[in-house]
């Protein structure tokens, strides 16, 4: 009975001696988790839905191409292993159709900080994205006149025209978006009654071209009107030519045409541009 009773403490002994062997590296170091260096997270829309099928990719900008990629699943998650090497930064895109256009729409972050370079500990670190339809995009450099730095789109309007003199110095115009009837974001969300106002000031000079940044993608009825010395003006718009106007134009954002940009995704604002002038 004794005999017994040592062998069953020995055995005891035995099984934690080799449990803790098997935890230890040969450097005597502890075996990090099966999810070691692991980036997860959760993409959602503006309204809190999550979003399938949408693109990650993890950088590393030493210059060695490092990166690894995932795609989120129909909860809109997704999990990226990653080597130890800091500085990693990471992208979302999401692929969309709209008026016969395929888009591949940069997702945001849920906060500034997020857009920085990182390292991933060992316990793995979680990266969040929201789906945004306007807003700075914090990693990429404005540019009011490309359209860059937005998660919106920008239109072009010039002061040119062949019908009758320019708008003189000082008018304020203001541009006015309206969506058409049945009009959708690229999230896919109703445009219904969210009207966009934008304003610019003319410039001295022949000719200038007046940029209006960070608009919802969608499609849009545009209208204007002008102030110059405190009275009232009304605006006709022409769409990508200056010798024919109306009251009124219609624009939508094109796809950048791209597999995905660090960009919005939408088409360059110096591809097509509108002309103003005082209504006659």
């Amino acid at each position: 009975m004794k005999q017994t009773a040592t062998k069953i403490v020995w055995a005891i002994v035995m099984i934690v001696l080799f449990s803790c062997a098997k935890g230890k590296s040969s450097s005597g170091s502890t075996t990090p988790p099966e999810k070691a260096y692991t980036i997860s997270g959760i993409i959602k829309d503006a309204s809190g839905n999550p979003v399938p099928g949408a693109r990650i990719r993890v950088e590393n900008p030493t210059g060695d191409n490092i990166h690894f990629t995932a795609r989120t699943n129909e909860a809109g998650r997704y999990s990226v292993t990653v080597s130890a090497i800091g500085g990693y930064k990471i992208y979302a895109w999401k692929e969309v159709e709209l008026n016969n256009e395929v888009y591949q729409v940069r997702l945001g972050m849920e906060k500034d900080a997020d857009y920085d370079a990182f390292s991933v500990p060992a316990s793995g670190v979680v990266k969040n994205f929201t789906w945004k339809l306007s807003g700075r995009i914090p990693d990429r450099t404005i540019s009011r006149e490309n359209g860059t730095g937005y998660f919106g789109g920008t239109i072009k309007f010039i002061n040119y025209n062949s019908l009758a003199d320019e708008m003189p110095a000082g008018t304020q115009v203001t541009i006015q978006l309206t969506p058409t009837t049945g009009a959708r974001y690229l999230d896919g969300s109703t445009a219904a009654g969210k009207i966009v106002e934008k304003k610019f000031t003319i410039a001295a000079g022949v000719g200038q071209a007046y940029y209006i940044n960070d608009i919802p993608a969608t499609h849009y009825k545009i209208t204007a009107s002008a102030t110059l010395n405190g009275n009232s003006k009304n605006v006709n718009i022409g769409s990508g030519t200056p010798d024919v106007f109306h009251n009124s134009a219609e624009h939508y954002f094109k796809s950048e045409g791209g597999s995905g940009s660090f960009e919005n995704g939408l088409g360059s604002p110096n591809e097509y541009s509108f002309y103003v002038m005082f209504a006659r």
